[in-house]
């Protein structure tokens, strides 16, 4: 192999990310032998192990009647986790997800914070809904006519400006958030584009229209001076947060990789390549904290995947998916 990058994210030891460059990267069908080979080794890959391994001895991600707080340890977060991981589905995998299903959607399809057995509000968030449609879909829930349902409430939470926030309605709010708009995209982009339906592409169209009218990390109040400075760092696992190497991931996904106005992120995310040829990991939302949840500082992840400030083979990945898609990297050529 001409890529000695390409190579590295493809060693065996571990599967989630050989998996994903398998197919994302390297185009082999998702039922070739050697995709379905690394495939039957993800459930043993050190990471999932230790995520699996943080359940209680009942099968769930404590506590019992939430599976949204206490924040990063309760289900929510090591399903995504796991699902971002191309962990297969199994049955402690599959009960949790019924679990969030049966406690977190609401009357209107979407999915609430707050479960329906705590005394307290319950407000729709688009954040939480986009992310779980999204970690569902990678589950097996597609067809699943509670995803269904949520997937078509996302359209009608959308605001005047194209994207959402999860402050809305609670809040008067005067635009949209990039956090809360990029879930929404992300799940959407999980779906077959021949499954989009109109509504939903005109959905999508607007969400992405809002971040690309922003260049995924510029304010218009100020010039189009840089927002929040951790929206430019490079972070995984992302669960809902943002920087532009997600927006990035998921934009292109979409189809909007030759729009004029992604080129500025593309630019900061190639210059922040080693002279090896990987990306470092800049953040980590629960070990770093950031603005708007100082509290993370200093502590240490329940499950650490990567070191900060060390290459990391999951945001190389996600920058290899993005600048193919743009045409600034080919994998094939000499590096």
């Amino acid at each position: 192999m001409k890529d000695p990058t390409l190579s590295w994210l493809l060693d065996s030891k571990d599967p989630s990310v050989r998996h994903q460059v398998l197919i994302d990267l390297l185009h082999r069908p998702k039922d070739a032998e050697d995709v379905l080979a690394t495939r039957e080794k993800i459930p043993s890959y050190r990471p999932v192990k230790k995520i699996i391994g943080t359940q209680t001895s009942k099968g769930i991600w404590s506590p019992t009647e939430s599976c949204y707080r206490p924040k990063w340890t309760s289900a929510v977060w090591p399903l995504a986790l796991l699902g971002e991981m191309d962990a297969p589905p199994d049955p402690r995998i599959s009960s949790e997800c019924e679990r969030f299903l049966e406690l977190h959607q609401t009357e209107t399809g979407a999915f609430a914070c707050p479960s329906k057995v705590e005394e307290s509000k319950r407000w729709d968030e688009p954040c939480l809904t986009g992310n779980m449609i999204r970690t569902l879909i990678k589950f097996g829930y597609s067809n699943d006519p509670r995803v269904r349902r949520a997937i078509d409430w996302l359209p009608k939470d959308q605001l005047e400006d194209g994207g959402w926030n999860c402050d809305h309605p609670e809040k008067k709010v005067k635009h949209s958030s990039f956090m809360s708009t990029i879930e929404p995209l992300w799940a959407y982009s999980e779906i077959p584009k021949q499954k989009w339906t109109r509504k939903m592409k005109q959905s999508i169209n607007e969400g992405a229209g809002f971040l690309l009218m922003h260049h995924l990390y510029k304010s218009d109040n100020h010039h189009w001076q840089e927002t929040y400075p951790f929206f430019t760092k490079l972070h995984f696992p992302m669960y809902y947060f943002y920087d532009i190497l997600h927006a990035l991931r998921v934009l292109t996904k979409l189809g909007y990789e030759d729009d004029e106005r992604t080129r500025s992120a593309v630019q900061l995310l190639l210059s922040k390549r080693r002279p090896d040829g990987a990306w470092n990991l800049e953040g980590d939302w629960y070990r770093e904290g950031d603005f708007f949840y100082p509290s993370g500082k200093g502590r240490k992840a329940p499950v650490v995947i990567e070191e900060i400030g060390k290459p990391s083979k999951w945001i190389t990945l996600n920058a290899y998916r993005v600048l193919t898609q743009t045409g600034d990297l080919d994998p094939n050529q000499d590096s």
